[in-house]
């Protein structure tokens, strides 16, 4: 075994797993914690929950792009230096945060956030599903890999909760851009791209597999014409859509019936607490249910987890609701990931997650705007929470009666 892959009996790849959790960690602060900003936006300046959510929206777009791009070039080259370029970026834009003074100076400077932390998702995932590709523990090393995110809002929630409390929520955001770029930078060190596809052989050993095999799959072009990458797609862009409500909106509508500050913030950071397992189990399931089952449990607990907090009184309903909410989210999340690499191959993994993620983060990036614009209207998220249980439920039966396409031989023909 060369010392590409292998340091002294370790297998490289696992260290790659570690640099990329790290990395998917500071995309979990970055996702889940505007919803603890969110009030001490609204009362400093007096703006509109439809205006302060806005600036997320700005911030998913420039996360849309970023995956998009950042997929396209994991493909092809090294993820190195793409990573440490996306933590210059995510550190510098979130750094700026504290510095603004209106609505426009949060969106640029988000969006600058945005573009860094697309790369923080689409590279790691599809790095550590090529070291890992036809090797065993190939889901658990994947499912590690995307519960850094849930780890993430578990850790910076209540910390980032209590810095705004002691500090400033200006303070605050200064704090985290530079944590961004000293954990992204230092972890791209780490990272690199598989030189040759490890797998093991009859005899137990590790063996080589020539680097054709793994680009023996699906093209981007002929994958996205599939009623299969469609289904995936339209699945995927449903879970951005809830989740992406529920990260910003949570905290408000939790105190807005009473539920104090401290607690809410704590059900955010146990909401993505609870996805590591969900984003785990899933590597053992694939196994032997396949991805495709487990994506459709997912979708139907989302759907469901959502009744308790359209029903929102007591704070147990709330914990109740992260519980589920946080388990299924991290079920679909590694689900996405699984089923795109076993329906396509490894190819142009990075590019069709990048792909998937940036129609789901375009669409998505507007769901709190249309969030907060309907509470300000109608002073209620009922509608916004009935609308996303049907979707939850439309996108299990989706994942139903999806099909896996044929091998991309026997789709050019070949027999």
């Amino acid at each position: 075994m060369s010392e590409e892959t292998s340091i002294p009996n370790i297998f490289y790849g696992w260290f790659v797993v570690a640099a990329c959790f790290a990395t998917t960690l500071t995309l979990g602060e970055a996702m889940w914690i505007f919803g603890i900003f969110f009030k001490p936006l609204e009362n400093e300046f007096g703006w509109s929950r439809a205006l302060i959510s806005s600036g997320y929206t700005i911030f998913l777009m420039g996360h849309g792009f970023s995956v998009l791009a950042s997929g396209r070039l994991a493909d092809r080259h090294s993820p190195r230096p793409i990573l440490f370029v996306s933590g210059l970026l995510a550190g510098i834009g979130t750094a700026m945060c504290s510095q603004i003074q209106s609505i426009n100076q949060l969106r640029f400077f988000l969006f600058i956030g945005g573009l860094g932390a697309g790369a923080t998702w689409s590279v790691p995932t599809s790095t550590v599903q090529r070291w890992f590709y036809q090797k065993p523990r190939a889901g658990l090393a994947l499912s590690l890999v995307v519960s850094g995110v849930g780890v993430g809002g578990l850790i910076f929630a209540p910390i980032i909760n209590y810095l705004i409390l002691v500090y400033t929520w200006r303070t605050t955001y200064l704090i985290i851009g530079i944590s961004y770029l000293i954990v992204i930078c230092v972890s791209s060190l780490v990272i690199k791209k598989a030189p040759v596809t490890i797998r093991s052989t009859a005899e137990g050993h590790e063996g080589i597999t020539n680097q054709t095999e793994i680009d023996n799959g699906w093209t981007t072009a002929k994958a996205i014409l599939t009623s299969s990458f469609a289904g995936i797609s339209l699945i995927h862009c449903i879970g951005i859509v809830a989740f992406q409500t529920v990260c910003v909106h949570l905290v408000p509508h939790a105190t807005d019936v009473g539920i104090s500050t401290t607690a809410s913030a704590a059900a955010l950071g146990l909401l993505g607490g609870f996805s590591v397992p969900g984003r785990i189990i899933p590597g053992f399931l694939s196994e032997k249910m396949g991805w495709q089952r487990t994506l459709i449990l997912a979708s139907v607990g989302l759907s469901l987890s959502l009744l308790f907090l359209l029903f929102l009184t007591k704070a147990w309903m709330l914990y109740c609701f992260v519980f589920c909410f946080g388990m299924s989210h991290g079920g679909r999340v590694s689900s996405h990931l699984g089923i795109l690499g076993e329906f396509f191959g490894m190819r142009s993994l990075g590019e069709l997650i990048g792909i998937t993620t940036a129609i789901g983060m375009f669409i998505g990036a507007f769901a709190p705007y249309l969030a907060g614009f309907i509470f300000d209207a109608m002073r209620s998220y009922s509608l916004t929470l009935s609308i996303l249980c049907i979707l939850l439920m439309a996108s299990a039966v989706i994942a139903h009666i999806m099909k896996k396409p044929r091998s991309y031989t026997q789709h050019k023909g070949y027999q």
